[in-house]
């Protein structure tokens, strides 16, 4: 008569189990449902992704000409800024702080103001 009891317990957890997760795909589906058909939960991410687009394009009009005459693009900001020099490609940017001709440091970190 144990046996039985145990099965019938054994059962009851496995369809709790089955139940909850059950619950959990309806859950994700739906959440992922809404992003796919422009709801509320896509808004954020069009608005962020203009916000960032814009933040790009001011700062890729940015220059900086180091001391022995080499032009760089520069973008970002502080310590997350990124030199290209004039003429090279997207996918090309300087890979260290130093200038590529006269290997004089790149100003990096917060521009400071004169006092």
């Amino acid at each position: 008569m144990r046996r039985r009891s145990s099965d019938t317990a054994r059962r009851a957890g496995l369809i709790a189990v089955a139940g909850a997760l059950a619950a959990a795909l309806a859950a994700v589906g739906t959440r992922l449902g809404g992003r796919a058909s422009g709801g509320t939960l896509a808004a954020p991410s069009r608005h962020r992704a203009r916000a960032v687009r814009g933040r790009f394009q001011r700062s890729a009009a940015q220059t900086y000409t180091c001391r022995c005459g080499t032009e760089y693009r520069v973008s970002g900001a502080g310590r997350h800024r990124v030199y290209w020099p004039a003429t090279a490609p997207e996918d090309a940017p300087v890979l260290g702080d130093r200038c590529a001709e006269c290997d004089a440091p790149l100003p990096g970190g917060r521009a400071s103001r004169p006092a």
